[in-house]
């Protein structure tokens, strides 16, 4: 602890009994580090000037010291609290704090509490957080403590916690009366970080190689486990024997974006020095590992070495195998892939698809019915011999009611159709978010945005806005009265096309013949995995509460940051609609997340891509949000086309009517006609 006064005064020592302490086997056994199992820490005075956070209270359960500062003289006392011992693991950071209590009591003199001003300081690596705390100007009837909860850490030097990174806690507490304050420890002042994922460095790679000189002799069909940390260079020596094809299995753990290993083609190296020819690479992705399978053809037996390059700042276990086979044996084989890779449309649609109905927009034909009834009324109704009751009657409220429902409705709903400004369609989202996902993929682009973008549903970030317009030909009822809207795009979308178009677009240079970028190899399967979930989250939520009355819907809705699916490796749905309620988005996070995804690329003769997943077997319509931003392209009234029906009959009785009265004056007239030629002969 530091203590910095700005006026001369008479201090008292802490009566403490420290140096006991510090002899005592339960402080030298305590680990204060950061780990996914350990996230508590306390604050723990062993000794004068030795104050640590551990992960079980210890020391002095309070310090407790008499100020005489004053308003023109005020006090200021600074605590330092390490991390004790040092991080021994390396640890991906919580984007929030999520609790800190710091129990601080300033008593005065005259028995009054008060609690004064607080900065507080977390170092976190090479992150640095600062909060302040207002001193309040009235008495406390009771003692509050000084408590941040669900706090943003400010983390942009990076999320990854390293080997002896130093984690620190600084407070300064300014005094400005006399009178007594106390800290209390052992439990009451401490902090709390959920750390999402930790790994033991040393544990995971205890059979690690030790250098490109100094292979490990091994057997080539065992199993070998390890990891690549920082820039390893993992050898193992291994005779081949003969075979038609040689593979080489590779299983990468899971571990996040921010330390993941680039995942280069090992060296294969003859024993002249020579490096193999380039192999036939299949990469599968479940989301849980990534699998990389080498196929090699016919290789000359004898002694090889084989070689895994690490990078900086990078750490990834691995286990990996090989066999030695023939040709067309085993999944790895290209020819076990298809030459084309479908969307699976219907796998988040819940309706009853066995009947759905057909939709279509408003069209002319209405509207052209109706101006030609309203010209044929309006001749009608305004011919002087017509009678004012059937005029005022029948015509004018009939022609008003085709006007407004026959004529202003189709209109309007007409110009609702149309593709707003700003507005985007399918086509648009799917390569808006290929150029998004190949972006982030490029190197030296920071893991944390490559994280962020990744993981954002739709490709839509915090903030931005989500306005598309929908051609919809059919939509489905769902057992709760609502109705799902079936996109005819994704029928016959193929992502593997739409994935290596956008591979084409980007003008990717290729190393070796056949053999594609480690960036192009990270992008393939990130697109792959995030276009199938943006496209099954997007298929689960067109649904609307009142049957559709046109083909056409639109989306505008602003986006917000949410809890990602996933794993920390391949986060998903990180956004949601700020329409759609946080506790609603999360079940129905938790219910559509595929069992398994599978994303599998074949670098070898012709690049092929494999995108398969098991649908969640518990989503269902009680599962999906009510309405949140998707609205049909409506008229001008509820019901026009019922309107101008109605104006349409009124109009026609009131024409039959006419025609009946008019036929009948004119037989009258000829009857009068007749009898007075009659009279007059």
């Amino acid at each position: 602890m530091k203590h910095r006064t700005y006026h001369h005064l008479r201090c008292m020592l802490w009566v403490l009994c420290f140096l006991s302490l510090g002899g005592h086997p339960f402080l030298t056994s305590a680990s204060a580090e950061l780990t996914q199992d350990e996230g508590d820490l306390f604050l723990s005075c062993r000794a004068d000037n030795d104050c640590v956070l551990t992960p079980t209270p210890i020391g002095e359960e309070l310090i407790s010291e008499q100020t005489f500062a004053n308003v023109v003289q005020p006090e200021v006392i600074t605590f330092e609290f390490i991390m004790d011992p040092v991080q021994n693991h390396i640890a991906l950071l919580p984007e929030v704090l999520d609790e800190l209590e710091i129990d601080f009591k300033h008593q005065t003199e005259a028995g009054s509490l008060f609690r004064p001003a607080m900065d507080l300081r977390l170092v976190l690596g090479n992150n640095v957080n600062d909060w302040s705390f207002d001193a309040s100007p009235l008495p406390d009837v009771a003692a509050s403590t000084y408590r941040l909860e669900n706090e943003p850490l400010e983390l942009s030097q990076g999320r990854v916690l390293w080997e002896g990174e130093p984690v620190r806690l600084i407070f300064s507490v300014t005094l400005d009366r006399p009178g007594t304050w106390e800290l209390n420890m052992r439990g009451p002042s401490f902090l709390r970080l959920d750390v999402p994922w930790s790994i033991d460095a040393e544990l995971v790679d205890l059979d690690e190689p030790s250098s490109t000189t100094q292979p490990v002799a091994t057997e080539f069909e065992d199993v070998h486990r390890g990891a690549l940390v920082g820039a390893d260079h993992d050898c193992w020596a291994f005779e081949v024997e003969t075979h038609e094809v040689l593979r080489l299995l590779v299983e990468w753990e899971l571990v996040p974006i921010e330390i993941e290993q680039p995942h280069p083609i090992p060296d294969l190296i003859t024993s002249a020095g020579r490096l193999s020819p380039a192999p036939d690479v299949v990469v599968d992705d479940d989301g849980e590992s990534l699998r990389m399978t080498y196929r090699w053809r016919a290789l000359p037996t004898g002694d090889y070495t084989l070689c895994m390059h690490g990078s900086p700042e990078k750490i990834q276990p691995y286990a990996w195998t090989g066999v030695f086979g023939y040709e067309g044996m085993g999944p790895t084989d290209p020819t076990g892939f298809t030459s084309a890779s479908y969307y699976p449309q219907g796998a988040a649609l819940v309706g009853d698809t066995e009947n759905p109905t057909a939709l279509s927009d408003q069209g002319f034909g209405l509207l052209l019915v109706s101006l030609m009834m309203l010209v044929l009324f309006s001749v009608v109704a305004l011919r002087p011999t017509t009678a004012y009751g059937v005029r005022f009657g029948l015509f004018v409220p009939g022609v008003l009611m085709l006007i407004v429902g026959g004529i202003a409705h189709p209109i309007w709903a007409m110009v609702d159709e149309v593709q707003h400004p700003e507005e985007i369609t399918i086509e648009d989202l799917l390569e808006m978010r290929l150029q998004q996902l190949w972006d982030v993929s490029a190197e030296g682009v920071p893991e944390q945005t490559l994280y962020t973008h990744t993981g954002a549903t739709w490709g839509m970030l915090e903030g931005e806005r989500l306005k598309m317009k929908l051609d919809i030909q059919e939509a489905i009822p769902m057992d709760d009265g609502r109705w799902q809207l079936v996109v005819p795009q994704l029928n016959s979308l193929r992502l593997d096309q739409a994935i290596f178009g956008q591979v084409f677009e980007g003008e990717t240079q290729q190393t070796q013949q056949g053999m594609l970028e480690d960036q192009t190899v990270r992008f393939i399967l990130l697109a792959g995995r995030s276009l199938l979930l943006d496209l099954l989250m997007l298929e689960a939520m067109l649904v609307v509460d009142q049957p559709p009355t046109s083909s056409v819907f639109h989306i505008d809705v602003e986006m917000v940051s949410a809890k990602a699916s996933g794993s920390i490796g391949a986060p998903a749905w990180a956004t949601r609609p700020s329409s759609v309620d946080a506790d609603d988005w999360v079940r129905l996070q938790a219910s559509l997340f595929p069992t398994r995804i599978s994303i599998s690329l074949c670098d070898c003769d012709l690049d092929l891509l494999d995108v398969t997943f098991l649908p969640s077997p518990g989503f269902d319509s009680r599962d999906i949000p009510p309405a949140w931003g998707v609205e049909g392209a409506t008229g001008l009234v509820p019901n026009g086309g019922a309107l101008m029906l109605g104006g349409l009959c009124l109009g026609l009785i009131a024409t039959y009517v006419e025609v009946q009265r008019k036929g009948k004056a004119e037989q009258m007239a000829q009857s009068y006609t007749s009898a007075s030629e009659v009279h007059w002969d």
